[in-house]
Protein backbone atom coordinates (compact mmCIF):
# COMPACT_ATOMS: atom_id res chain seq x y z
CA UNK A 1 0.00 0.00 0.00
CA UNK A 2 1.35 3.90 -0.81
CA UNK A 3 1.03 6.56 0.51
CA UNK A 4 -0.93 9.26 -1.85
CA UNK A 5 -1.47 13.38 -0.94
CA UNK A 6 -4.09 14.42 -2.86
CA UNK A 7 -3.58 18.24 -1.57
CA UNK A 8 0.03 19.07 -3.38
CA UNK A 9 0.42 22.50 -5.49
CA UNK A 10 3.29 22.78 -8.31
CA UNK A 11 3.67 26.78 -9.32
CA UNK A 12 4.26 27.54 -13.09
CA UNK A 13 5.48 31.35 -13.21
CA UNK A 14 6.33 31.34 -16.59
CA UNK A 15 2.01 31.38 -17.03
CA UNK A 16 1.67 34.56 -15.21
CA UNK A 17 2.52 36.42 -17.69
CA UNK A 18 -0.54 36.49 -20.11
CA UNK A 19 -2.52 37.47 -17.36
CA UNK A 20 -0.44 40.24 -15.33
CA UNK A 21 -1.66 43.19 -17.53
CA UNK A 22 -5.00 42.52 -16.55
CA UNK A 23 -4.57 42.17 -12.74
CA UNK A 24 -5.89 44.51 -10.22
CA UNK A 25 -5.54 43.77 -6.87
CA UNK A 26 -8.70 43.25 -6.07
CA UNK A 27 -9.26 40.30 -8.78
CA UNK A 28 -7.51 38.19 -5.68
CA UNK A 29 -9.36 38.08 -2.45
CA UNK A 30 -6.90 36.50 -0.80
CA UNK A 31 -3.76 39.32 -1.13
CA UNK A 32 -6.35 42.36 -1.26
CA UNK A 33 -7.34 41.72 1.87
CA UNK A 34 -4.53 40.51 3.73
CA UNK A 35 -2.66 42.46 6.08
CA UNK A 36 0.19 44.37 6.35
CA UNK A 37 2.08 42.30 8.34
CA UNK A 38 0.98 38.74 6.71
CA UNK A 39 1.86 40.25 3.71
CA UNK A 40 5.47 41.28 5.22
CA UNK A 41 5.61 37.81 6.55
CA UNK A 42 5.11 35.97 3.42
CA UNK A 43 8.09 38.13 2.02
CA UNK A 44 10.30 35.49 3.77
CA UNK A 45 8.05 32.29 3.62
CA UNK A 46 7.52 31.96 -0.15
CA UNK A 47 11.68 32.31 -0.66
CA UNK A 48 12.13 29.49 2.03
CA UNK A 49 9.82 27.54 -0.06
CA UNK A 50 10.53 28.57 -3.84
CA UNK A 51 12.26 25.64 -4.98
CA UNK A 52 9.64 23.42 -3.90
CA UNK A 53 6.78 25.13 -5.70
CA UNK A 54 8.48 25.05 -8.77
CA UNK A 55 11.04 22.11 -8.81
CA UNK A 56 9.32 18.59 -8.33
CA UNK A 57 12.92 17.25 -7.67
CA UNK A 58 13.17 19.50 -4.50
CA UNK A 59 10.09 18.47 -2.81
CA UNK A 60 11.35 13.89 -2.98
CA UNK A 61 13.43 14.30 0.01
CA UNK A 62 10.32 16.16 1.65
CA UNK A 63 8.22 13.45 0.55
CA UNK A 64 9.91 10.75 2.32
CA UNK A 65 10.89 12.37 5.38
CA UNK A 66 6.49 13.14 5.64
CA UNK A 67 6.37 8.81 4.49
CA UNK A 68 4.17 10.08 1.23
CA UNK A 69 4.84 7.70 -1.52
CA UNK A 70 2.82 9.87 -4.52
CA UNK A 71 2.01 13.19 -4.64
CA UNK A 72 -0.91 14.31 -6.72
CA UNK A 73 0.06 17.23 -8.16
CA UNK A 74 -2.01 20.37 -9.08
CA UNK A 75 -1.84 23.89 -10.01
CA UNK A 76 -1.17 26.52 -7.72
CA UNK A 77 -4.03 28.60 -6.71
CA UNK A 78 -3.08 32.35 -7.35
CA UNK A 79 -2.58 31.17 -11.10
CA UNK A 80 -6.22 30.78 -11.63
CA UNK A 81 -7.01 33.89 -13.77
CA UNK A 82 -10.86 33.42 -13.41
CA UNK A 83 -10.67 37.56 -13.96
CA UNK A 84 -8.40 37.62 -17.24
CA UNK A 85 -9.67 37.28 -20.13
CA UNK A 86 -10.87 33.52 -21.01
CA UNK A 87 -8.38 33.22 -23.84
CA UNK A 88 -5.31 33.76 -22.19
CA UNK A 89 -6.37 32.24 -19.13
CA UNK A 90 -6.90 29.16 -21.46
CA UNK A 91 -3.31 29.72 -23.00
CA UNK A 92 -2.15 29.94 -19.32
CA UNK A 93 -3.88 26.91 -18.49
CA UNK A 94 -2.42 24.67 -20.99
CA UNK A 95 0.98 26.00 -19.83
CA UNK A 96 0.54 25.10 -15.80
CA UNK A 97 -1.29 21.37 -17.19
CA UNK A 98 1.52 20.70 -19.49
CA UNK A 99 4.46 21.57 -16.62
CA UNK A 100 2.62 19.08 -14.43
CA UNK A 101 2.43 16.66 -17.21
CA UNK A 102 5.93 17.05 -17.44
CA UNK A 103 6.89 16.82 -13.71
CA UNK A 104 5.13 13.39 -13.71
CA UNK A 105 7.17 12.04 -16.85
CA UNK A 106 10.28 13.19 -15.07
CA UNK A 107 9.59 11.13 -12.10
CA UNK A 108 6.61 8.79 -13.06
CA UNK A 109 6.90 6.84 -9.60
CA UNK A 110 6.41 9.75 -7.37
CA UNK A 111 4.22 12.31 -8.74
CA UNK A 112 0.56 11.82 -10.39
CA UNK A 113 -1.53 14.36 -12.21
CA UNK A 114 -4.76 14.78 -9.45
CA UNK A 115 -5.31 18.79 -10.63
CA UNK A 116 -5.59 20.07 -13.87
CA UNK A 117 -6.48 23.94 -14.10
CA UNK A 118 -9.16 25.35 -16.72
CA UNK A 119 -10.56 28.79 -18.18
CA UNK A 120 -13.72 28.37 -15.72
CA UNK A 121 -15.10 31.96 -16.80
CA UNK A 122 -15.72 30.19 -20.46
CA UNK A 123 -17.53 26.82 -19.80
CA UNK A 124 -16.65 26.09 -23.09
CA UNK A 125 -13.20 26.65 -23.17
CA UNK A 126 -13.27 25.17 -19.70
CA UNK A 127 -14.56 22.15 -21.19
CA UNK A 128 -12.21 22.12 -23.89
CA UNK A 129 -9.22 22.23 -21.81
CA UNK A 130 -10.44 19.69 -19.23
CA UNK A 131 -10.72 17.44 -22.42
CA UNK A 132 -6.88 17.70 -23.16
CA UNK A 133 -5.73 17.76 -19.89
CA UNK A 134 -7.33 14.54 -19.49
CA UNK A 135 -6.67 12.86 -23.11
CA UNK A 136 -4.03 14.09 -23.67
CA UNK A 137 -1.48 15.17 -20.69
CA UNK A 138 -3.00 11.69 -18.36
CA UNK A 139 -4.94 13.98 -15.90
CA UNK A 140 -6.76 12.29 -13.06
CA UNK A 141 -9.32 15.27 -12.50
CA UNK A 142 -9.67 18.80 -12.32
CA UNK A 143 -8.91 21.51 -9.37
CA UNK A 144 -10.83 24.58 -9.45
CA UNK A 145 -11.78 27.76 -6.68
CA UNK A 146 -14.35 28.36 -4.78
CA UNK A 147 -16.10 31.47 -7.09
CA UNK A 148 -15.14 32.23 -10.82
CA UNK A 149 -14.82 36.25 -11.10
CA UNK A 150 -17.39 36.90 -8.55
CA UNK A 151 -19.88 34.13 -9.82
CA UNK A 152 -20.88 30.92 -7.51
CA UNK A 153 -20.40 27.22 -8.74
CA UNK A 154 -24.06 26.66 -8.10
CA UNK A 155 -25.42 29.11 -11.02
CA UNK A 156 -26.80 27.83 -13.98
CA UNK A 157 -24.11 29.49 -16.34
CA UNK A 158 -22.01 26.36 -14.89
CA UNK A 159 -24.43 23.20 -14.97
CA UNK A 160 -23.02 22.53 -18.71
CA UNK A 161 -19.10 22.52 -17.10
CA UNK A 162 -20.78 20.36 -14.29
CA UNK A 163 -22.26 17.70 -16.66
CA UNK A 164 -19.29 17.64 -18.64
CA UNK A 165 -17.21 16.40 -15.75
CA UNK A 166 -19.91 14.26 -15.17
CA UNK A 167 -19.83 12.72 -18.16
CA UNK A 168 -15.70 12.46 -18.12
CA UNK A 169 -15.96 10.81 -15.18
CA UNK A 170 -13.39 12.91 -13.59
CA UNK A 171 -13.16 13.73 -9.70
CA UNK A 172 -13.07 18.22 -9.21
CA UNK A 173 -10.54 19.36 -6.02
CA UNK A 174 -12.47 22.35 -5.05
CA UNK A 175 -9.06 24.43 -3.30
CA UNK A 176 -10.12 28.17 -2.77
CA UNK A 177 -7.87 31.05 -3.27
CA UNK A 178 -9.47 33.09 -0.37
CA UNK A 179 -13.06 34.34 0.75
CA UNK A 180 -14.17 37.46 -1.60
CA UNK A 181 -16.43 39.16 1.23
CA UNK A 182 -13.21 39.31 3.21
CA UNK A 183 -13.77 42.67 4.91
CA UNK A 184 -13.09 42.11 8.63
CA UNK A 185 -10.12 39.37 7.70
CA UNK A 186 -6.96 42.14 7.25
CA UNK A 187 -5.56 40.75 10.78
CA UNK A 188 -4.26 37.58 11.88
CA UNK A 189 -3.99 35.46 8.64
CA UNK A 190 -7.48 35.72 8.51
CA UNK A 191 -7.46 35.61 4.68
CA UNK A 192 -6.32 32.13 5.24
CA UNK A 193 -7.32 31.00 8.67
CA UNK A 194 -10.76 31.51 8.09
CA UNK A 195 -11.18 32.70 4.38
CA UNK A 196 -10.15 29.50 2.57
CA UNK A 197 -12.16 26.97 4.70
CA UNK A 198 -14.97 29.69 4.47
CA UNK A 199 -14.90 29.88 0.93
CA UNK A 200 -14.76 26.07 1.04
CA UNK A 201 -17.98 25.81 3.25
CA UNK A 202 -20.46 28.42 1.12
CA UNK A 203 -18.92 27.24 -2.15
CA UNK A 204 -20.56 23.35 -1.30
CA UNK A 205 -23.23 24.43 0.62
CA UNK A 206 -24.73 26.47 -2.25
CA UNK A 207 -24.20 23.64 -4.42
CA UNK A 208 -25.71 21.15 -2.20
CA UNK A 209 -28.64 23.30 -1.54
CA UNK A 210 -28.81 24.26 -5.18
CA UNK A 211 -29.71 20.74 -6.32
CA UNK A 212 -26.68 20.30 -8.39
CA UNK A 213 -25.80 16.94 -6.83
CA UNK A 214 -29.52 15.99 -7.41
CA UNK A 215 -29.25 17.07 -11.45
CA UNK A 216 -25.35 14.88 -11.88
CA UNK A 217 -25.56 12.76 -9.21
CA UNK A 218 -22.02 11.66 -10.50
CA UNK A 219 -19.73 14.37 -9.99
CA UNK A 220 -16.92 13.89 -7.92
CA UNK A 221 -16.11 16.43 -5.85
CA UNK A 222 -12.90 16.46 -3.69
CA UNK A 223 -13.01 19.41 -0.46
CA UNK A 224 -9.38 20.59 1.05
CA UNK A 225 -8.67 21.32 3.78
CA UNK A 226 -11.38 18.12 5.39
CA UNK A 227 -14.22 20.28 3.98
CA UNK A 228 -13.31 23.66 5.64
CA UNK A 229 -16.10 24.48 8.10
CA UNK A 230 -19.08 22.21 6.33
CA UNK A 231 -18.72 18.54 8.19
CA UNK A 232 -18.11 20.09 11.35
CA UNK A 233 -21.79 21.82 12.04
CA UNK A 234 -23.91 19.87 9.36
CA UNK A 235 -26.86 19.74 11.65
CA UNK A 236 -27.96 23.26 11.50
CA UNK A 237 -27.99 22.67 7.85
CA UNK A 238 -30.16 19.54 8.34
CA UNK A 239 -32.19 22.14 10.96
CA UNK A 240 -32.69 24.73 8.22
CA UNK A 241 -33.87 22.76 5.71
CA UNK A 242 -36.16 21.05 8.22
CA UNK A 243 -37.93 24.17 9.60
CA UNK A 244 -36.91 26.18 5.81
CA UNK A 245 -38.95 25.42 3.01
CA UNK A 246 -37.10 27.80 0.61
CA UNK A 247 -34.43 25.77 1.17
CA UNK A 248 -35.97 22.43 0.01
CA UNK A 249 -36.64 23.91 -3.28
CA UNK A 250 -33.36 22.20 -4.93
CA UNK A 251 -33.50 19.07 -2.78
CA UNK A 252 -36.93 18.35 -1.58
CA UNK A 253 -36.63 14.96 -0.44
CA UNK A 254 -33.30 14.16 1.20
CA UNK A 255 -31.41 16.73 4.09
CA UNK A 256 -28.22 18.61 3.26
CA UNK A 257 -25.95 15.98 5.21
CA UNK A 258 -26.91 13.10 2.71
CA UNK A 259 -25.36 15.20 0.38
CA UNK A 260 -21.97 15.81 2.53
CA UNK A 261 -21.28 12.15 2.52
CA UNK A 262 -21.60 11.68 -1.25
CA UNK A 263 -18.43 14.01 -1.48
CA UNK A 264 -14.73 13.39 -0.65
CA UNK A 265 -12.49 15.08 2.08
CA UNK A 266 -8.59 15.68 2.51
CA UNK A 267 -7.35 15.04 6.37
CA UNK A 268 -6.04 18.73 6.39
CA UNK A 269 -7.69 19.36 9.75
CA UNK A 270 -4.44 19.37 11.71
CA UNK A 271 -5.41 17.06 15.05
CA UNK A 272 -6.70 13.49 15.56
CA UNK A 273 -10.08 14.19 17.16
CA UNK A 274 -11.25 16.55 13.80
CA UNK A 275 -9.97 14.10 12.12
CA UNK A 276 -11.99 11.40 13.74
CA UNK A 277 -15.32 13.33 13.72
CA UNK A 278 -14.71 13.91 10.05
CA UNK A 279 -14.67 9.79 9.12
CA UNK A 280 -17.23 10.10 11.53
CA UNK A 281 -19.71 11.99 9.81
CA UNK A 282 -18.98 11.36 6.05
CA UNK A 283 -17.32 7.62 6.37
CA UNK A 284 -13.81 6.47 6.17
CA UNK A 285 -13.60 5.93 2.49
CA UNK A 286 -14.58 9.65 1.67
CA UNK A 287 -11.42 10.80 3.30
CA UNK A 288 -7.55 11.09 1.70
CA UNK A 289 -4.27 11.67 2.95
CA UNK A 290 -3.83 15.48 2.14
CA UNK A 291 -0.93 17.99 3.44
CA UNK A 292 -1.44 21.36 1.04
CA UNK A 293 2.24 20.79 -0.06
CA UNK A 294 4.38 22.67 -0.04
CA UNK A 295 2.83 25.90 2.31
CA UNK A 296 3.49 26.92 6.31
CA UNK A 297 -0.26 26.16 6.60
CA UNK A 298 0.16 22.76 5.14
CA UNK A 299 0.39 18.96 7.30
CA UNK A 300 4.29 18.12 7.78
CA UNK A 301 3.39 14.66 9.21
CA UNK A 302 0.16 13.59 7.43
CA UNK A 303 0.52 9.92 8.10
CA UNK A 304 0.98 10.51 11.92
CA UNK A 305 -1.74 12.10 11.94
CA UNK A 306 -3.92 9.42 10.17
CA UNK A 307 -2.16 6.55 12.74
CA UNK A 308 -2.86 8.47 15.60
CA UNK A 309 -6.58 8.74 15.29
CA UNK A 310 -8.67 6.81 17.29
CA UNK A 311 -11.40 4.56 16.14
CA UNK A 312 -9.92 3.57 12.94
CA UNK A 313 -9.64 0.12 11.77
CA UNK A 314 -6.69 -1.14 9.84
CA UNK A 315 -8.32 -0.79 6.71
CA UNK A 316 -9.71 2.52 7.38
CA UNK A 317 -5.97 4.06 7.95
CA UNK A 318 -4.69 2.14 4.73
CA UNK A 319 -7.80 3.64 2.75
CA UNK A 320 -6.92 6.98 4.59
CA UNK A 321 -3.28 6.65 3.62
CA UNK A 322 -3.89 5.55 -0.17
CA UNK A 323 -6.11 3.33 -1.18
CA UNK A 324 -9.34 5.43 -1.66
CA UNK A 325 -7.34 8.12 -3.29
CA UNK A 326 -6.30 5.24 -5.94
CA UNK A 327 -9.80 4.18 -6.18
CA UNK A 328 -11.56 6.81 -7.06
CA UNK A 329 -8.81 9.20 -8.97
CA UNK A 330 -8.21 5.49 -10.76
CA UNK A 331 -4.35 5.17 -9.64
Amino acid sequence: MRTIDVHCHLATPPSRVLAEPHRRREYEPYDYFMGADSVTHNEVMFPSISDQLVEPSARIEHMDRMGVDIQGLATFVSEYFYWAPARDTARSARMQNERIAKAVAEFPDRFTPLGATVPLQDVDLAIAEMDHAVTELGFKGLQIGGTVDGHNLDEPRFRPFWAAVEAMGIPVILHPNGYPESHRFGDYFLTNCIGNPLETMVAATRMIFSGLFEEHPGIKLVLAHGGGYLPFYCSRADHTWEVRPETRVGIPDRPPSDYMRMLYYDTMVFQPIYLRHLVEIVGPDRVMLGTDYPFDMGETDPVGLVDSTEGLSEADRNGIKGANAARLFGL
